[in-house]
């Protein structure tokens, strides 16, 4: 089945209903278990450790050449990825908050605030997903619902280059092949032929924020800037369409970052910014929203191409031969379960009920 995420927690809940409350998502690339979370509790009861993770990583890229050895997702991947799903939000997300819920209200009084306030993304936010995430977070995360509509985004078209700039390198058939004799599952890599690797895969998915930003925020772009290979001149090539979007727009920006050296060219431009900063520290429990689950796990996926939600006999793969830039920008998953089972025919029912309702009725628009 190719379905959109949200089909994940379709499958989650069908796991719940058939008694399955504690699953264990396992990596089917590096054939190692990722995490264990009990669905009752809404907890994740464990992550792999760091030594256990870096043990399997190392068998596997022994076994590679230095090409594909490098697109193994490594535990930084996992880290990110926990990151991003905001089961470790970031330390400060209270000072940004304040500052949404503050832009809120200035656009409820244009008298008292003639000059509108907009938040400007730096790229690395754009990977980490961010803005969407916020939509879903709530008491895990201390979020207070807010209307995104009355948010302004400003998304510099330099930072949506640089993601266009990473789709690049596919994976050949002597890449398949290569992939195929170190894993123990050899069918794990049997549909893999011409797809992107792992940098291609995160830049995808940072592109469906911007999509995503654009159909649920007060969205423009930051037009302007030579795009160049080094960083620090392209940040500052950044940094200075930005601050001339400011005096042409008459808007306050606040440009937001996880990077500290950006802020030093957001600086030098006169641009106010914030840090984001990111727990470094993986906890051994982590409680999270429900719906966040299904970012995670959509996020896993993309990394590791395929998992395993271990006794129910359900895998989730992130890429497959074929996928398309519709299919990133519309975030879609294939999911297979063995046929014959009961969680198989539950699930195929669900499916026909979610693309009736899909088809039929304005989802997107609810909030």
């Amino acid at each position: 089945m190719e379905v959109g995420k949200e089909f994940i927690t379709v499958v989650l809940n069908e796991a719940r209903m058939a008694g399955k409350g504690s699953i264990i998502v396992r990596s089917d690339l590096l054939d190692l278990d990722l995490l264990a979370m009990d669905l009752d509790r809404k907890q994740v009861q464990w992550v792999a450790r760091e030594m256990d993770y870096d043990e399997a990583h190392s068998k596997l890229v022994s076994a590679l050449g230095e090409q594909m050895a490098r697109d193994v997702p490594t535990f930084l991947d996992l880290r990110e990825a926990l990151q991003s799903s905001l089961f470790l939000p970031p330390t400060n997300l209270d000072v940004l908050m304040t500052e949404i819920y503050r832009l809120n209200e200035r656009r409820g009084d244009p008298y008292r605030f003639p000059r509108q306030m907009c938040f400007g993304l730096d790229t690395n936010l754009l990977y980490r997903r961010l803005f969407s995430r916020l939509l879903l977070a709530g008491e895990g995360c201390r979020v207070r619902p807010f209307d995104p509509e009355k948010v302004q985004v400003l998304i510099p078209s330099m930072a949506e280059e640089e993601l266009s700039r990473r789709v690049g390198r596919k994976y050949d058939r002597r890449d398949v092949e290569e992939l195929k004799r170190a894993l123990r599952d050899r069918s794990v890599a049997d549909d893999l032929f011409n797809c992107l690797n792992k940098n291609g895969r995160k830049a995808l998915n940072g592109q469906a924020e911007v999509v995503a930003l654009k159909r649920t925020y007060n969205c423009w772009s930051a037009q302007g800037g030579s795009f160049v290979d080094d960083k620090e001149a392209r940040d500052d090539e950044m940094l200075r369409s930005v601050a001339a979007e400011m005096f042409e727009q008459r808007v306050e920006v606040l440009f937001l970052t996880n990077d500290d050296k950006t802020r030093a060219h957001a600086n030098a431009h006169k641009v106010p910014s914030l840090l984001v900063t990111y727990p470094y520290d993986v906890p051994s429990t982590i409680s999270y929203d429900p719906w966040l689950m299904t970012e995670l796990l959509y996020d896993l996926s993309i990394l590791h191409t395929s998992l395993t939600l271990k006794g129910t006999g359900v895998r989730i793969k992130g890429e497959w031969m074929g996928k398309s830039v519709d299919d990133y920008r519309n975030e879609k998953v294939r999911v297979t379960v063995p046929g014959g089972s009961a969680l198989s025919d539950r699930l195929s029912t669900d499916l026909r009920i979610v693309s009736a309702i899909r088809s039929n009725f304005p989802w997107r628009e609810i909030r």
